[in-house]
């Protein structure tokens, strides 16, 4: 996962320092690569912001794959189901993030025909996606469980991992988009994938290496506790989202119809409840 992240960021990154001394030029010495008063073009400086940041979605989620993958094992005493696929699923990956950056940029006044070749690119993404799901759960499948806290945030990765993955079909497709484009469904599907994905990895790692780091064991009980917290404000917080989205509200916004005050309300409990899992994660490892 490392070495595949390693061959991204090196390909990946260069865009976006050109990008950046371009618009810092355009900036600050009357160059005109953005401007279009003067012949240049504002569309291209996303899609040179699109190239990186698309793959920089898999640079920080592959090496969250790998460590659940890793963890995974480790808990459920059992080597990782199809190990080989796994593998290729990666780099499938990896190799998809370059060629969907447009996927972003459906309302920017995008060629259909252009469209098209995005939205089907992107919609490939979910089969290698799918393939490393169902390693996980193969994994899990008649596995010597463990319940603890690495095992809890393992699940929990893997099933937000599929709401955001196959809310990100949704969006491929150009004319569900276009609905969507810059509403809480992008807000939700965006933080199921980072925050349920990328994030949850992260805590998971560090309560799987906190012995090994530290020397000293945390209580379990404290730290199921905060992931429960976490699972369920974070779900709170986000699933309505999806709803919001759905009935058109826009990113952004601090205005918005009286029906929606009650998926409001909810999503700001389920933040509080979120924040508080953080909270006692923080103390239960301090």
């Amino acid at each position: 996962a490392i070495l595949i992240t390693a061959f991204l960021l090196l390909l990946a990154l260069p865009v976006l320092a050109g990008a950046l001394t371009m618009l810092l030029t355009d900036r600050n010495f009357g160059t005109a690569f953005f401007v279009p008063g003067q012949g240049g073009d504002p569309v291209l400086w996303q899609h040179l912001f699109w190239f990186y940041s698309h793959p920089a979605v898999y640079i920080m989620l592959l090496p969250a794959m790998g460590m659940v993958s890793d963890m995974l094992a480790c808990v459920v005493r059992k080597p990782v189901f199809g190990y080989k696929p796994m593998v290729y699923s990666m780099a499938a990956i990896a190799g998809l993030g370059f060629i969907v950056w447009g996927h972003h940029m459906f309302t920017s006044g995008m060629n259909p025909a252009l469209g098209m070749t995005f939205m089907i690119s992107t919609m490939m993404i979910a089969l290698p996606s799918a393939v490393k799901v169902f390693n996980w759960i193969g994994t899990i499948w008649g596995g010597k469980v463990t319940f603890n806290t690495v095992t809890l945030n393992c699940v929990a990765f893997v099933s937000m991992f599929i709401v955001g993955g196959l809310s990100g079909i949704f969006m491929a497709a150009v004319p569900v988009d276009i609905y969507f484009h810059d509403t809480y469904f992008i807000v939700a599907h965006f933080h199921y994938v980072m925050v349920g994905g990328m994030v949850m990895a992260f805590m998971t790692g560090v309560h799987f290496w906190w012995p090994k780091m530290t020397g000293r064991m945390y209580p379990e009980v404290c730290g199921q506790l905060s992931a429960f917290l976490i699972f369920s404000g974070f779900n709170a917080t986000f699933f309505p989202q999806f709803i919001l989205g759905y009935l058109g509200m826009p990113r952004r916004y601090h205005v918005y119809p009286e029906e929606s005050q009650i998926l409001h309300v909810a999503s700001t409990f389920g933040a509080t409840v979120l924040g508080l899992g953080y909270m006692v994660l923080f103390v239960c490892l301090v």
